[in-house]
Formats: C-alpha cells, structure tokens, sequence
C-alpha cells in the first residue's frame, strides 16, 4: 500500500510539471517567440501526463517535514528508576493530494509516512468532499477518515502547533489509551471514519458549526482495530456536535480577532473493559462516553492566547486506579497557552510559547503524558504539565523550535505506598511545508 501511494504522489508531480510546461509554451507562441508548429512539436516530443478523469479541474501537491530531538528522564518515585531516552525521529513526514473533479467535487488524499503516522498504516487524512450552497444550508459535507470536532489543540494542523508537542490534556481526552485492570480501554475523539458536514449560518455572520456520525473506535494508536467490526465498541456509533463564533473587532483601529466555541460528543462504546475467563480474554464490555468541550482564542498583532476545558463522563470508568470500584467518572482538564510573534526583520520571526496543562482523571487513570512517553503501565489520577519555548520562523514555510518541558503524573497507587512521577523533557524541531 506505501509503495502504491508513493507512485501516485510521483504521477501527481510529474502532471503539475507538464502542466507549467504547456502553459510556458502558449504564452511563448503569444509572445511570436515560437511558432504554433514548433510549439506543437515539442510538445508532441514531450512525456504526457493527464488525470484519471476528464472532469478533473486541478490537482494540488502539499505536504511538509517535521524533524525531532527529544531528550528526557522520567524519575518514577518509589521504585527508584530514572529511565531516559535520547534521540532523532521523523515525526511528521507528510505528502497529500487534492483534487477538484467540478460540481463541487472534491477528494483530498494526505499521507504521514513520519511515526506519527505508522499506526495509522501511514494515512493522515482521506475524504471526499461536496459542496453545498443553499439558501438556508451552506457548507461542506464530507465522507471518509479525518479528526472529529473535539479538542482545541488537537484539531490545530500539526505544522501550526505553538508548542512542540501537544499536552496530557489533549492525549488524555482526544487520543485511545489502554491499560489498566482487565486491559480496560478508553477511546474518544481524533479521527474517525464516518460522515461529517461543517456548515456556516448566512444570517449571523461569524457563526459556524459541525455534526459527524462516525464509526464507534477511532483511527488511531496501536490496539484498536481500524475499520468497523464487532470488536471493542467498533460496532457502535459515535456522535459529535459543535457550534463557534468567530470574527474580527475593531477597538481603537487595533484588529482583534477572536474564536470561541464549543464542542460536544457521545460514543456509545467509547470505553471497552475486557472480560476474561481462565485468564485469557474472551470478549468486552462496551459502556458511554459523552464529552464537552469549550474553547476560546484571540489573536492580537503578535499576541496569540488560546485556552479550552475538557469535561467526560465514563461509564463505568473507575478502574484505572487501584482500589477504584468501577462506577463512572466524570474526569477533567484544561490547556492554557500563550504566544508572542516578534518581527526580527530580515532574520524571520521569534516566538516565545507558554503552555500550561492539567489533568484530574477521577479514578480512570492516566498512562503517561502522551503516545510515546509511558510509565511501564503504571495508571496516576492526576498530571500537571509546563511548557516553556521559542519559534523561530526563518521564512514562511521554515520553522525551528526549541522547548523544555516538565510534567508531574501524581495519585499513583503501588501496594501501600503512593507513586509519582516527574518528566523532564528537551526538545528541538526543523519544520518545513510546501
């Protein structure tokens, strides 16, 4: 499947570069530079690439490269281990297509062959979109795989994140995690294969709002089967809703531009608790989780503020933490964050970035801070997380960054002694997109 996709990004290049070629040509002859027969020829003597499609209008390329060091320790109390990583990695390595066939018609097409996409076997985004202009309904309907409307944080494109990485509050409620007594697994948000339609109001300008029916798991993290099956809640729909306000004001000539909203989700086998007999697991026990969501930013000059809060009912939820007896949870958290774009004239511009995270998981119990930083399994009730950095943006399309990040995991339980445990995390980006 990697190597098919591959060669349909290469046509899709080589297509754009004979389109400009045809182009040059007929503005050459316009020009008396060439002849309507020499321009024939060459064009003749040159490799043809056309789309699948007659009916196809345009085909755009775009993509970009995320490049990551990371360095941390994880001091995990109690036991006495201070384990620590050091290296490299591709995070985000991404090529797509979109391609507009008329009458509204689009289907974009983006791939992640960085490791943030391995799980997802290398997909990030696969829709076909219609347009819909109406008098009372203007909008976009789409079917296919893309991220559901939850999450401030974790709906912001990868390439336009303010932080490094995203926060234990946007993984604890958006991401699937699993873990915990009987393999219990909670799965909530991000993307998802279904129906979506994004829709604006033409009498209130600024209003905007979504509605999705999605297939019950979604597409993401290793354990999860990813399309629709009987197996851990797949079977069962999920919904989502939002509805925003966004808009620009005016006060003493200084443009403010401002969004707030807030977003709502139910999934009726959201949180999968394995049953097992003679020890092997036999089957789950699927139970709801519903989700909101409200979100509020305001950008203005080089001032960015954004700010969300996160709010879930688990079904059956306490059983992340030890001696937790199974009723349902109702756990917490918020993102904070706050930017400065400095112009530094001819070298680009600087960004300095605070972000500050928190969780209360309410007996559900939290596994690390993110996919890729665990803690052996071990659950915790509670995280409180830090971000410090800078952005330089050399030019519109090149980013480098720079952060330290601290991260406390609290309210563990192992025997008679309670766990903590404390990150320190250094990391480094280069990002280009195209």
């Amino acid at each position: 499947m990697k190597t098919k996709l591959i060669g349909l990004l290469i046509a899709c290049f080589a297509f754009s570069a004979f389109a400009q070629d045809k182009a040059l040509l007929e503005t050459l002859v316009k020009k008396g530079m060439l002849t309507q027969q020499e321009a024939a020829q060459i064009a003749k003597e040159s490799v043809t690439v056309t789309p699948g499609s007659k009916e196809t209008k345009s085909i755009k390329i775009k993509g970009g490269v995320a490049g990551w060091y990371s360095w941390q320790q994880n001091d995990l109390h109690a036991s006495g281990s201070e384990p620590q990583t050091n290296g490299f990695t591709l995070r985000y390595v991404k090529v797509g297509v979109e391609a507009e066939v008329g009458a509204g018609w689009t289907v974009d097409v983006m791939t992640d062959f960085g490791s943030e996409g391995a799980a997802r076997n290398y997909l990030d985004k696969v829709v076909i979109s219609k347009d819909i202009n109406l008098d009372y309904l203007t909008g976009k309907l789409d079917f296919g795989m893309q991220k559901v409307n939850f999450g401030q944080e974790q709906n912001e494109c990868d390439f336009n994140q303010l932080a490094i990485e995203r926060s234990v509050a946007t993984y604890f409620f958006t991401r699937p995690t699993t873990g915990g007594p009987d393999d219990a697994r909670k799965n909530f948000g991000s993307r998802a294969i279904g129906i979506f339609w994004n829709g604006t109001i033409a009498q209130v300008d600024g209003m905007y709002y979504g509605m999705s029916v999605t297939g019950g798991n979604s597409y993401e993290g290793e354990g999860f089967n990813y399309f629709n099956n009987s197996n851990d809640g797949n079977n069962n729909l999920s919904f989502y809703a939002n509805v925003g306000y966004k808009n620009v004001a005016n006060i003493q000539d200084q443009a403010i531009a401002y969004d707030f909203g807030v977003n709502f989700g139910y999934a009726s086998g959201g949180y999968a608790v394995a049953q097992t007999a003679a020890g092997q697991v036999v089957g789950y026990e699927n139970h709801s989780i519903w989700g909101v969501n409200p979100y509020a930013s305001i950008k203005w000059k080089g001032l960015t503020v954004m700010g969300e809060f996160f709010a879930q009912g688990v079904e059956a939820g306490r059983n992340g933490i030890a001696n937790a007896n199974g009723e349902s949870a109702t756990p917490m958290g918020i993102n904070a964050t706050v930017a400065y774009k400095f112009d530094i004239g001819e070298w680009g511009f600087i960004e300095p970035v605070a972000r500050y995270s928190w969780v209360q998981s309410n007996g559900v119990g939290i596994y690390g801070i993110n996919d890729y930083d665990s803690v052996y399994g071990q659950p915790f009730d509670f995280a409180k997380q830090v971000y410090v950095g800078v952005n330089w943006y050399a030019a519109k399309a090149v980013k480098f960054s720079v952060g330290y990040e601290w991260a406390q995991l609290t309210g563990g339980e192992g025997g008679a002694q309670e766990l903590n445990s404390t990150y320190n995390t250094i990391r480094a980006q280069i990002q280009i997109v195209f």
